[in-house]
């Protein structure tokens, strides 16, 4: 029951006020269990029904051969295996990850030990470093349905993740749901009522702080127009694409934007044809007439951009040094202003992570990381890029705002998943992210939830999901420090302190005589 209540409170089905009580069946089995093998297996099991759910959106994944030229016949067999991996995958993530659940389950019955205070502790504090810490790990770093993202539409709350990221967001979670499964364990105990207050004071605190931090909008009101569009079809010709390969639904999109004067305009990745050569070397996965020059990029963009004082970022395949990369590129009126290179890839579709057998993955797209922040000087503001997927990893934004990012930029494609889930996951998480970092965000996806997003977490501006659309916006660059940003995942800090000295404290008792 707690693994598919958890469920419920995330997309798609996204109950997210389940998610105070989700825990409360589990731990009840806890209080109930009289070894930490049964424990274990209670956890374990949730764990288990919680992780079905959740990464199944994930198996809705197509093809990922890029633009590399396939036979029908090899595309036939690559996506029969694919099949294949995909679900085999699924079910492997679901057993290995759920095995944090059972040990979150077995540190709470092992160190509780009947006592409220350390219920709590075990329960919030074991939750952050075993149940999403300790499993982000083998999901390569990805916070990938924390339960603290069922707190992304709740605006006083979601104000948390500046002091402490989504790790404080979820432990408040765990803590609330200990406090409510204590008050039901020992409702006829005159004194149940002790650690649910305690828990109630921590949440109204917490609303009191995030309300104040939503009424101290900065004036005057942000000036500088931005711009984020999207547009997807499900099928494309040779002549959907320009002579540089760019998709020609973009262009008199552009030139929209422009007319409104906006600064910055933002297009989503996956968005051209073929690869932008950087340094006029080419790529060995793409088809040489789809490789096109700087030059001829710039030629192109600077007619759109026709001497307008705004810049363009776009989402594109680029080649340095004969290696493929997934780039932003941005440019002014004066030709190209910058890039950054994807530093996060995804695993199984733009890399082979070691040990994963090639029979199993045969595409073509291999792409090479990029190194560092990257920042991008265009227009007197300083932009901290990050692409698709990477919304997942707090610590890259936290890395380019404590470099300088004054804005955020993100061009991503969510329809590599049919499942729309993915889509709302990865918006829910690009506000938390715009929260943590205290900056805002132009975000543009080719298929999903394109916006911009204040230091709040607000979406000021937001189309639906795959729908045509050009959003217009005001923004302000930004220069104040988090919390977060500059303590980084402190809170995973701490909770591993507060187990080590419970872990402590229940050792000595028991070699007390």
């Amino acid at each position: 029951m707690s693994g598919a209540l958890a469920a419920l409170a995330l997309p798609p089905a996204g109950f997210s006020a389940v998610v105070w009580v989700a825990l409360v069946p589990l731990l009840w089995s806890l209080h109930r269990c009289r070894s930490l093998r049964a424990a274990f297996a209670c956890g374990y099991l949730s764990g288990v029904v919680f992780f079905l759910l959740t990464i199944y959106p994930m198996v809705s994944a197509h093809s990922w051969s890029g633009w590399a030229a396939e036979a029908p016949a090899m595309f036939a067999r690559r996506m029969s295996r694919q099949w294949w991996f995909m679900h085999a995958v699924w079910v492997l993530f679901a057993l290995g990850c759920a095995l944090w659940w059972g040990a979150w389950a077995a540190a709470v019955h092992q160190l509780a030990g009947g006592r409220p205070w350390r219920w709590l502790i075990a329960a919030s504090a074991g939750w952050v470093l075993l149940a999403e810490w300790a499993r982000a790990q083998l999901t390569f770093g990805s916070t990938w349905m924390f339960l603290g993202y069922a707190t992304a539409d709740l605006g006083a709350i979601r104000q948390l993740a500046a002091l402490g990221g989504v790790w404080f967001l979820s432990a408040l979670v765990a803590a609330v749901n200990a406090g409510v499964a204590w008050g039901v364990f020992h409702r006829r105990d005159p004194s149940w009522w002790r650690m649910p207050a305690v828990v109630l004071f921590v949440v109204g605190a917490g609303t009191g702080y995030g309300l104040r931090a939503l009424n101290q909008r900065s004036e005057p009101q942000p000036g500088i127009p931005v711009a984020a569009m999207q547009v997807h079809q499900d099928a494309y010709a040779l002549k959907d694409f320009s002579s540089i390969g760019l998709d020609r639904n973009y262009e008199p999109m552009v030139r929209d934007a422009l007319a409104s004067k906006a600064v910055l305009v933002v297009l989503p990745e996956s968005v051209a044809l073929g690869a932008l050569t950087l340094d006029g070397t080419a790529s060995r996965t793409k088809p040489p007439e789809w490789q096109f020059p700087r030059a001829s990029w710039d030629a192109a963009v600077g007619r759109m951009l026709a001497g307008d004082a705004a810049a363009v970022v776009i989402g594109l395949d680029t080649v340095e040094a004969g290696q493929d990369h997934n780039t932003l590129v941005a440019w002014t009126s004066s030709g190209m202003a910058g890039w950054y290179h994807k530093r996060r890839l995804v695993p199984f579709s733009e890399y082979r992570p070691p040990g994963w057998g090639g029979w199993l993955l045969s595409g073509q797209s291999q792409y090479v990381r990029g190194h560092g922040v990257q920042l991008i000087r265009v227009n007197g503001l300083m932009l901290g890029g990050f692409i698709c997927q990477e919304v997942l990893l707090p610590r890259l934004i936290r890395a380019s705002v404590l470099e300088g990012a004054d804005v955020l930029v993100s061009g991503g494609n969510d329809g590599v998943f049919s499942d729309p889930a993915v889509a709302q996951v990865h918006a829910d998480a690009a506000q938390l992210r715009a929260i943590e970092a205290g900056r805002y965000l132009v975000r543009a996806m080719k298929t999903g939830i394109t916006a911009v997003i204040d230091p709040w977490g607000r979406e000021v501006t937001r189309s639906r999901s795959s729908e045509p659309v050009l959003l217009s916006a005001r923004i302000e660059p930004r220069t104040q420090v988090t919390p977060y940003a500059r303590w980084g995942d402190w809170v995973v800090a701490v909770a591993a302190g507060a187990l080590m000295a419970l872990g402590a404290a229940v050792w000595k008792e028991r070699q007390a005589p």
